[in-house]
């Protein structure tokens, strides 16, 4: 009885350890924000449910500029951390990106094969990603430094000196 026990067990505990494709990787990864700000916590939550109780590593990879950045990422004091999901295989945890830039984020097993797709995350500094209007970032376009209000006065200014002008030739046509 033991023995086909364990013979029932190890099957699905080595199904970890697969190789998956495309679309096929038995774990999701739910960001709290696929855009964060530099320097403030952002939460994630690993769903795997199909893997109970199994020991996952989450990395978060600095890419392009921030890759140029020392300790750019912090995931619990370091850039990858481990996790034991619970028994419906789900876990939560928060990581901080300290240099601006795109990142990406994945999960692993114990043997470094990976359990989830690749997911992007793109850091902003503080106030770029706004929105609450206290620094003038009201979500609306970019400011570039650019007025039109010299355009403007001096296109009026020429149409009613066009239209003045029109009115004293009719005025003066009529006279004649």
């Amino acid at each position: 009885m033991a023995i086909t026990a364990a013979a029932v067990l190890v099957p699905a505990a080595v199904a970890t350890a697969d190789e998956y494709g495309p679309g096929e990787f038995p774990c999701t990864v739910a960001l709290e924000s696929a855009v964060v700000t530099v320097g403030e916590p952002f939460g994630f939550t690993i769903t795997c449910p199909s893997l109970p109780n199994v020991t996952v590593t989450v990395d978060i990879a600095s890419a392009g500029d921030a890759a140029a950045a020392d300790e750019a990422v912090e995931v619990a004091g370091t850039r990858s951390v481990t996790f034991t999901l619970d028994e419906n295989g789900e876990v939560s945890g928060t990581a901080t990106v300290h240099a601006v830039g795109d990142y990406t984020e994945q999960v692993f097993d114990e043997d470094g094969e990976p359990l989830s797709d690749v997911y992007t995350i793109t850091a902003v500094a503080p106030g770029a990603a706004g929105g609450d209007g206290a620094d003038g970032g009201g979500g609306g376009l970019a400011v570039t430094g650019a007025t039109s209000l010299p355009y403007l006065a001096a296109a009026g200014g020429l149409l009613l000196l066009g239209v003045g002008a029109l009115v004293v030739s009719r005025i003066r046509a009529r006279r004649s």
